[in-house]
């Protein structure tokens, strides 16, 4: 199995999420775009916390330097690759990193859109109540929105709802599940 790919049966957690983010009135060729940034600024952030330094493109330079800004002085550790939990919904997700704060450990999702998206609580939800059923002590979800124009990223805090991803992940279910399982490929916006 590739690194990209997940466990037969095992739903992505954005791909619950999808058709309550609004993303459904946005042109797919937007869509698109913007994932491709997003998974090049993921690459580059990821490069740089694993200290492996980072060669981004032009495009990507001012996300960088937003992403300095809240990186200084963090202290990362080996976040896990993929989360999976077994419950009857068989979900899989993947935080973008882990930092060691005071209060303990911090899940973090990293984002490029201009503005909040209206499910990144559910993702935070859902992800820290993951890596919590993996034995991580995660005290805080922090979604770190990096921006464009390179001034200093935006922090959104979140508290862990899993009862009301459970509700959503319902509705999913009934309603919206593809019958082929298709992978919307939008996990980096």
């Amino acid at each position: 199995m590739n690194l990209n790919e997940i466990k037969d049966g095992y739903t992505r957690v954005t791909e619950v999420l999808t058709p309550f983010s609004g993303l459904s009135n946005v042109p797919e060729s937007v869509l698109n775009n913007a994932a491709d940034r997003g998974c090049r600024v993921h690459a580059a952030i990821d490069s740089y916390i694993k200290g492996f330094g980072f060669f981004p493109e032009d495009d990507v330079i001012n996300y960088m330097t937003s992403f300095y800004s809240w990186a200084d002085g963090k202290t990362f550790i080996d976040t896990p690759k993929r989360f999976y939990i077994d419950t009857p919904m068989k979900l899989t997700g993947e935080c973008d990193s882990i930092y060691q704060s005071d209060e303990g450990l911090v899940l973090v999702d990293f984002k490029t859109p201009a503005k909040e998206g209206k499910t990144w609580h559910l993702q935070g939800s859902c992800y820290s109540y993951m890596a919590k059923q993996a034995g991580l002590d995660i005290k805080r979800i922090e979604f770190v929105r990096v921006r464009k124009d390179g001034k200093p990223a935006i922090v959104y805090n979140y508290e862990e709802d899993w009862p009301s991803f459970e509700l959503i992940y319902s509705v999913y279910d009934k309603y919206f599940r593809k019958k082929d399982n298709k992978d919307f490929g939008y996990e980096y916006l």
